[in-house]
Formats: structure tokens, sequence, C-alpha cells
């Protein structure tokens, strides 16, 4: 992965290393005010384990060869490359105080620097990691495509302002009865309890039409669904036929999640509810969707890493050391 330089200063040729001063305490090893840290590309590759290559964390292990490995991969290490491995405590320090900005700056996101090692994490449950276009350039696109991305709150400005879409409310846990125009193949939705939010849950109903049918997807639309603490939706359409009563639904205890990447998802993506033509009132469909919403309980604290096998240092004095050597006197020299 790449990152600019939010300073603006250390740029250059590719492969240059831009840098940023933050402050950071090293101990064990030494107390030093400050440490310069990498922010471009190869950097962090300085701190992936020899043998998982992913992000090191303390613990962290060292062999003579200089390999760095995280403590569950140390014990494989000398069938690897024959050398013993020793707890580095320098390298505990370098991996405690090299620090990124989150890859989504430039979409909002306002987390500062982050711990090398934590990046991953926090990547995967950023709410500003980028969606993209229903329309975007894809096999499903508009015409041309469009090539936006950004986060949700970015991606719902867009579709109001560059597509000139409505933006319809659907309140949590009550069923909303809507009528979509087939002329539209999609419609945004948002959770009326997520006005206030400056990342509001987005749902997007596609409508695909058939030879006999029209068949409605339902999806939230995000990037950080595998996300510990992230909400959860089930959902139920129904559309009932105008004359008869009759009633054909869906119902689904989670709904499916996906960032668009191609545009809008084709029908055998995901789950979908297929409604027969005589149901249709007027070019539209007339759909009654209800969304509940789950909050998971916050994930149970990382459990602290082990502690690195207590090392003691042993200094060696022989009697010709210690005789060789004179101390001197602090008493001032006699005239």
């Amino acid at each position: 992965m790449s990152h600019g330089s939010p300073g603006g200063g250390g740029g250059g040729e590719d492969g240059a290393l831009a840098m940023v001063h933050v402050e950071a305490q090293l101990h064990p090893v030494h107390d030093v005010a400050s440490f310069l840290i990498f922010e471009k590309s190869k950097a962090t590759e300085l701190l992936d384990c020899h043998a998982c290559h992913l992000p090191l964390q303390p613990p962290i292990f060292a062999c003579d060869d200089g390999h760095l490995m995280c403590s569950s991969c140390r014990g494989a290490h000398g069938e690897d490359c024959g050398r013993v491995t020793a707890h580095c405590r320098l390298a505990d320090a370098y991996a405690g105080a090299v620090k990124l900005p989150c890859d989504y700056v430039k979409f909002g996101c306002e987390a500062g620097l982050i711990v090398c090692h934590d990046a991953s994490d926090h990547r995967r449950a950023c709410q500003y990691a980028p969606c993209y276009c229903p329309e975007c350039a894809g096999p499903r696109g508009g015409d041309g495509g469009c090539d936006f991305s950004g986060s949700r709150q970015m991606l719902l400005d867009h579709i109001s302002t560059e597509h000139s879409r409505p933006i319809l409310v659907v309140r949590y846990g009550q069923p909303g009865k809507h009528s979509l125009p087939l002329t539209r193949r999609w419609h945004v939705f948002v959770g009326e309890e997520d006005m206030a939010d400056l990342q509001r849950n987005l749902f997007l109903v596609v409508l695909d039409e058939r030879d006999n049918s029209t068949v409605v997807s339902l999806v939230c639309v995000r990037a950080d669904d595998d996300a510990p603490g992230a909400p959860q939706f089930s959902y139920k359409l129904a559309v009932e036929h105008t004359g008869s009563g009759a009633r054909v639904t869906l119902e689904l205890p989670v709904m499916t999640s996906n960032f668009l990447p191609g545009g809008t998802p084709w029908p055998d993506e995901v789950t979908s509810l297929s409604v027969p033509k005589a149901y249709l009132s007027g070019g539209a469909v007339p759909v009654t969707i209800h969304i509940d919403k789950h909050v998971p309980p916050p994930p149970p604290p990382r459990p602290p890493s082990p502690p690195a096998p207590a090392t003691a240092t042993v200094f060696k004095f022989t009697a010709t050391d210690q005789g060789s050597k004179k101390r001197k006197s602090t008493n001032p020299r006699k005239l």
C-alpha cells in the first residue's frame, strides 16, 4: 500500500521515504525523545514477520541472521534457517513507534496515526472505507460509467446531487410501503434513526425486469461488514396483489453487504424476490420493506501478548581485567 505525505514534506521520486515526526518513548531499550517514522510503501515491510508476512506485534524475536518474527512463528524458525531466536527488545520498541495514517484519510477518517500492527484491524473496521456509485463503470453501470468512490456519506451526497436521486427513509422495526417505479433500476434508502450520524446506514433496492416477473433485491451498501461491532440487518420484502390480496414475500435473517465495486449487484449474487407482472401497479413495484437493526455487543479486548522469556545478562571479569585497572584518585593532586 502507498500513502501520501500529509505534511507535504519528504516526497520525491518513487522509493523515497517521506517522514513524519512522532513522539515515542522506547522503553526498555532507550529513552528517546522522538522518533522518525516512515510513511511510504516499502517501509512497513521492514516490520513484517519473516514467516507469516503479517505486521509484527511485540514480543518480537530475531535470529542471528537478522530474521524478525512474531512469537507464534519463532518455534518453527529453527527448522527454516537453523538459527536460534532471541527476544529483540529494540524491534519491540520500533514496532510500537512506527505509525501510519489510515488509508481512508481522504474520505474523512480522523483516526490519526495508527500503530503499524493495528492498521489492518482499523482498515477493516473503518467506517470511511470507500463505496462505489451504483452507476459505476462495470457490466451493469450506466452509459460511460461513473468513476465516483468515497465514504457512505459522500456517496449519499453524490447520488443526491450528481444523479438527482431522492433518498428514501425507512424506520427500523416498522414496515413501510413504497411504490418504486421501474423506470429507475435502483433506489436508495437510509435508516431514519441514522439521520444524525455522519456515516448513515445506506440500503440499495435493485429492480431487474424479466419476461414474466420483476426481481427485487436489497443490499446494505458498506465495506465494513465483517468489522467487529458492525451492525447487522435482517429484513422482509412483501408485494401484495391488488385484486386478490395474495402476497409474495422474502424474509432473510442477515442482509447481504456490498460496496458496489462493479455497480449494482446481479440478481443471482444476492437472494432476491421474484414478483409476477400481475402484482405490479402502474409501472411500479408496490413493495413493503421491513428492516431490523441488530447491534452486536462490543468485541472482547485483545488478549495481551505473551511475555517474552526473561534473559539474564552475565558480566565476566577475569583477574587480569580487575588487576590491570587502577582506580583513579578523586583527591586533587598537591603541588
